[in-house]
């Protein structure tokens, strides 16, 4: 997939796409469009991406129900969040023996799901 196909959205300050290789189905990243490190960016941006944050977390909760997510900020050179959904068990013995991970749909299929969430549920 190139990455025009995983964006989910896009505003004039924010990008939110599908992580190209997922830890789990529903991993997004969600950055400011203007790369710019976390002492560079305005505080009403940073509300916009925890606001945006917040919500495709409560999106991605009624896509997937997943028992909980982890999410990490990247600093710099280019602050983003990556949101992961995860649930009891999804690190399974070939993560841990073999170094594979195994997500049971397709990126595409990720991307169609959550961009029809938006829809209903809008954003």
């Amino acid at each position: 997939m190139g990455n025009e196909e995983l964006i989910i959205m896009k505003n004039e300050r924010i990008i939110v796409l599908h992580n190209p290789h997922p830890f789990n189905n529903g991993h997004l990243i969600i950055a400011p469009i203007r790369h710019q490190s976390i002492n560079e960016i305005s505080e009403s941006l940073l509300i916009e991406l925890m606001e945006i944050t917040k919500r495709f977390i409560n999106i991605l909760g009624r896509v997937y129900n997943p028992h909980g997510f982890n999410v990490g900020i990247s600093l710099t050179p280019h602050v983003h969040v990556q949101v992961v959904p995860r649930w009891n068990g999804d690190v399974s013995f070939m993560t841990l023996f073999f170094n594979v991970k195994v997500v049971p749909e397709t990126v595409r299929e990720s991307v169609s799901k959550i961009r029809n969430a938006v829809r209903e549920y809008g954003l």
